[in-house]
């Protein structure tokens, strides 16, 4: 009895300098740790310089990148908020990187930032949308899909579990316990767990995404929601008088037109987007950009593009911007 009592006592000491080295030694990295992309400031570091740097906390895994808070004078900065497709495998390679570095070429002084996140669908989205409105963007191009509300609605849940007030969730309220969750969840000691747990945490999470994808009041509540939080944005940045690209998702049907090219489908998206197009919104259509001819070889999957494709998405871009008139005079050399 006395041996338990020193065991637990010493666990008990261990495990408290443990939550509190965690709680004040990495205050900055647990920062909205366990709100799964749903806080509304993890993953900015705003420094005292007046410097922003993107970091990957929060639940938020940003490319790192800085910026100054304060837009410089003549500086055209362009923020992309999207998912997967439109962050691709790095900054340089995504649409973002080419356009800027297009635009640049072309003399124009321009800053364009990969704000994109795997798995970000419209309500996590248009939380990183709110928070850079704050750093003067002269144009928000926002990645438009609706394959993602099913992770939203997931991680929702996971955020409210954690926070309720339920006996069951008590022991959670400890940042050191969240942590080895944490770390089972994101698959860190994944291969020390026996194959049966593992399968079975697999297939019950592919089940349920499968149910939710094909169950058609499901989709259509997601769809609403898509269409509700897009618009809610948009209005927003008109009222800021900042302006609005939407960049809308085409997704690879795998069937073959008359000349054995590959069709895209956007049909979930294509008739309400096209009535938001005004003088503060534009749009770009990835089935307009990639011909039927070029999808075999720039689609990996049936959402991601190769870097051949963001190269013509981003070429696509900065003819709409021309078009409407929005980019700045070329810098005189």
């Amino acid at each position: 009895m006395r041996a338990f009592t020193r065991s637990f006592l010493l666990f008990a000491a261990i495990l408290l300098t443990a939550e509190l080295a965690t709680r004040f030694l990495f205050v900055r990295t647990m920062e909205g740790r366990f709100d799964y992309g749903y806080h509304p400031t993890a993953g900015f570091v705003e420094k005292a310089d007046g410097e922003v740097e993107l970091q990957r906390s929060g639940g938020r895994r940003f490319f790192p990148q800085k910026f100054q808070k304060q837009r410089p004078n003549e500086m055209y900065r362009i923020m992309v908020i999207g998912d997967s497709v439109s962050r691709g495998k790095s900054v340089e390679q995504s649409y973002t990187g080419q356009l800027q570095k297009e635009m640049r070429a072309q003399g124009i002084q321009a800053e364009c930032l990969n704000l994109s996140l795997p798995g970000f669908g419209a309500r996590r989205k248009d939380l990183v949308m709110r928070q850079v409105e704050k750093y003067q963007p002269s144009l928000i191009i926002l990645h438009l899909g609706n394959s993602n509300e099913y992770e939203d609605e997931r991680e929702w849940r996971r955020r409210n579990d954690f926070n309720s007030p339920h006996p069951k969730n008590w022991l959670m309220r400890s940042m050191v316990m969240r942590q080895f969750y944490e770390m089972k969840t994101e698959k860190v000691y994944w291969e020390w767990l026996p194959h049966s747990v593992r399968n079975q945490a697999g297939v019950s999470d592919a089940n349920a995404e499968l149910r939710a994808t094909t169950n058609a009041e499901t989709q259509l509540e997601w769809n609403k929601r898509v269409q509700q939080v897009t618009r809610e944005g948009l209005e927003r940045l008109k009222t800021a008088n900042i302006h609005a690209l939407l960049v809308i998702q085409g997704t690879n049907t795998r069937k073959k037109d008359a000349l054995g090219g590959i069709l895209l489908d956007d049909s979930a998206l294509e008739d309400w987007t096209a009535a938001l197009v005004n003088d503060h919104v534009a749009r770009v259509k990835m089935k307009d950009v990639i011909s039927p001819a070029q999808v075999p070889a720039i689609y990996s999957d049936s959402n991601h593009v190769r870097p051949e494709g963001h190269t013509l998405i981003a070429q696509a871009i900065l003819r709409e911007l021309k078009e409407k008139g929005w980019l700045p005079e070329p810098a005189q050399k």
